[in-house]
């Protein structure tokens, strides 16, 4: 037994000790959960890059391959009067469509799209010496890596 009154407590050096384990293990933890947090919407914005690419993709793939008033164009682009997406009638008037913000078939921006940038090339290619034409479609967003989606495209 103890003479004076005993007292079970902890010193200060085992409270300063727990607060520096308790302090290490929260920033570990905070690290996990910030970096978590920050990710998170990235697969949604990926998600929708893909779905623009593809919205775009089979557009363009739904159009004629040659240009009806004048199969003999080539891969020069669009002709004297198709100034505009809905105006366009084959895959080669997509030639060089530049980088620009998401548009609809109508050629009307998309406000809500505004952050992702797409660019359309269409160039000619031979698959086993068939002609055809090669689509690539590149959306960027400043989130994530560029989405990338490329078809090739024959005259059946």
């Amino acid at each position: 037994m103890c003479r004076r009154r005993c007292q079970a407590a902890f010193t200060l050096i085992e409270i300063i000790v727990t607060l520096v384990v308790v302090g290490i293990a929260a920033v570990a933890l905070l690290g996990v959960f910030t970096s978590n947090v920050r990710g998170s919407a990235d697969p949604l914005i990926q998600q929708q890059a893909i779905t623009i690419a593809e919205a775009y993709m089979e557009e363009i793939m739904l159009r004629a391959y040659d240009d009806p008033t004048d199969p003999e164009q080539g891969t020069s682009g669009t002709e004297a009067g198709e100034t505009s997406r809905d105006l366009f009638d084959d895959v080669q008037d997509y030639n060089h469509l530049g980088t620009t913000e998401v548009r609809n078939q109508n050629d009307v921006a998309i406000a809500a799209l505004s952050a992702y940038a797409v660019t359309v090339s269409v160039t000619g290619a031979t698959l086993n010496s068939v002609p055809a034409m090669l689509i690539d479609i590149r959306v960027d967003h400043p989130a994530i890596s560029q989405v990338r989606l490329n078809a090739y495209r024959t005259d059946y």
